[in-house]
């Protein structure tokens, strides 16, 4: 097992229901050289460290669930089964056929729910204007998140430096603990807010920054006294 794959089943709970956006979906085939054909789909999960590349079974006749969706769709499943799949050259042959390089490679056991509804929602909740977007965003649900752990490539630039924009790093009595959070409705992740609040030099301060899900500051409130 791989020091990435290793990392992956670390964060995998697997109590927790999982949302996912497609990338991509390649029919019912045998990928990995072992007896009997898959059904391969790349994952974009919310917020975890890594993407997913899920393999299911095939059923009778090369019928496959993950058939049912398409690049772009939402959908989201309770996890089912924490070990990876097994097998290094298997492994590699999948990867190559989904162009993707870093994904763990898990079989599907749980149930598969369609959440194409909420995916639109979701968009159109970005075409919204900075102000409205933000006068929602502070009242969805706030799940902390690690602006390095789980993250990846420019996501974890653009977090990273979320969290530092909001951490005092002048000599103060109380710098406070800067949090990340991840701002979820309906399952999906719509934006993030980083905040702090503390006292520097006998001064109370507070910050708040909402970010949308690209990233984009959207909102800042910071004050002093």
């Amino acid at each position: 097992m791989d020091t990435l794959q290793t990392t992956e089943q670390q964060v995998t709970d697997p109590t927790l229901r999982i949302y996912n956006i497609v990338e991509a979906v390649l029919p019912a085939g045998n990928y990995d050289g072992v007896a009997g054909d898959e059904c391969i789909a790349l994952l974009n999960p919310e917020y975890r460290v890594r993407k997913i590349i899920l393999v299911a079974p095939a059923g009778a006749g090369g019928s496959c669930a993950l058939n049912a969706y398409t690049s772009g769709t939402a959908f989201s499943f309770t996890w089912g089964d924490t070990s990876v799949y097994q097998g290094s050259a298997g492994i590699a042959a999948i990867r190559t056929a989904l162009s993707d390089n870093d994904g763990a490679v898990h079989r599907l056991t749980g149930s598969i729910t369609s959440e194409a509804a909420t995916l639109a929602d979701l968009q159109s909740f970005l075409a919204q204007s900075d102000k409205d977007k933000a006068d929602d965003l502070v009242t969805f649900t706030a799940n902390r998140v690690h602006s390095i752990y789980d993250f990846q490539g420019q996501e974890e630039v653009l977090a990273e430096a979320a969290y530092q924009a909001v951490r005092v790093t002048q000599p103060c009595e109380n710098p406070g603990s800067p949090q990340l959070n991840a701002r979820v409705h309906n399952g999906y992740v719509y934006g993030y807010t980083a905040s702090n609040s503390g006292s520097c030099h006998s001064g109370w301060f507070s910050m708040l920054h909402v970010y949308d899900r690209n990233w984009r500051l959207v909102a800042r409130q910071d004050y002093s006294e």
